[in-house]
């Protein structure tokens, strides 16, 4: 029998595992959690309370097409085995890694929980990103959350975004001369695909400065749509030949925003 089958952990992994942090005031405590990425499907967790590693179960059998697969505790985090290869991040899991964690990143928001940095913490050829988390005592205002994803070599996609910011964003390539196509990758679960001409994910030369500045003038547009890049994240394996993965990006927008209103970070 798989070792994870059915394996549920009682013991709380929290912050009260951990010493307390200094500070000047005695009125004052930072916490810290982190929630990492590791082999093709396992997220672990360190120092999160009991009852946000209940949300996050109940958050990953919700949102997870291909489900939990178990858990367990691993040296001093607690494990989450899901089922598929969702950090592969291709194929049949491209698109709902991506949606998996813009929910977990969005829950962990309404909790609290506001991402303090990702890093790279790993010389591991096949190594992903570990996401730091600092509790934030008073709650955040209602969001609403998309992902962006580039893929393959010349493939931007946007998922859970609007007709409005899709529409700004074929905008925004045609003028730069840079729209090939466009299509519906997954119209289910709001994935809109642009193929961009050249290999902007894998370029060279003078190449190497028009994807940067495709990145610039993308987030000009998400700004003036309100919306903020929250988390760029290194969440998928190496693709074929070993060559390098990009991140991918989570963004947020107050949903009390008013048009043309300030946009502000976290």
């Amino acid at each position: 029998m798989d070792p994870f089958s059915a394996k549920v952990i009682s013991r709380d992994i929290s912050a009260s595992d951990s010493p307390p942090a200094y500070s000047s005031s005695s009125n004052f405590r930072t916490t810290f959690t982190s929630l990492s990425l590791h082999r093709t499907d396992r997220i672990r967790l360190i120092q999160f309370p009991q009852s946000d590693i209940a949300g996050l179960r109940e958050l990953i059998i919700a949102n997870y097409p291909f489900g939990l697969n178990g858990e367990q505790k691993y040296g001093v985090s607690h494990e989450f085995k899901l089922n598929s290869r969702p950090w592969l991040g291709q194929g049949s899991d491209a698109i709902p890694s991506r949606i998996l964690m813009r929910e977990i990143l969005a829950h962990l928001y309404r909790s609290g929980w506001i991402i303090h940095c990702s890093t790279d913490c790993s010389k591991k050829v096949f190594d992903k990103d570990t996401l730091i988390f600092r509790k934030q005592p008073s709650p955040p205002p209602e969001s609403e959350w998309i992902s962006i994803s580039f893929n393959m070599a010349d493939r931007m996609r946007l998922i859970g975004a609007d007709e409005v910011l899709i529409a700004a964003t074929k905008q925004l390539l045609q003028s730069m001369g840079l729209l090939q196509d466009e299509s519906w990758k997954d119209r289910k679960l709001q994935a809109k695909e642009f193929k961009i001409y050249g290999t902007p994910w894998i370029a060279n030369g003078e190449e190497t400065m028009t994807t940067r500045l495709l990145l610039l003038r993308l987030l000009e547009v998400l700004e003036n749509h309100g919306w903020s890049l929250y988390a760029s994240i290194d969440q998928s394996q190496a693709g074929q030949g070993n060559a390098g993965e990009t991140d991918s990006w989570y963004c947020v927008r107050d949903k009390a925003r008013v048009p043309g209103g300030q946009v502000f970070h976290r």
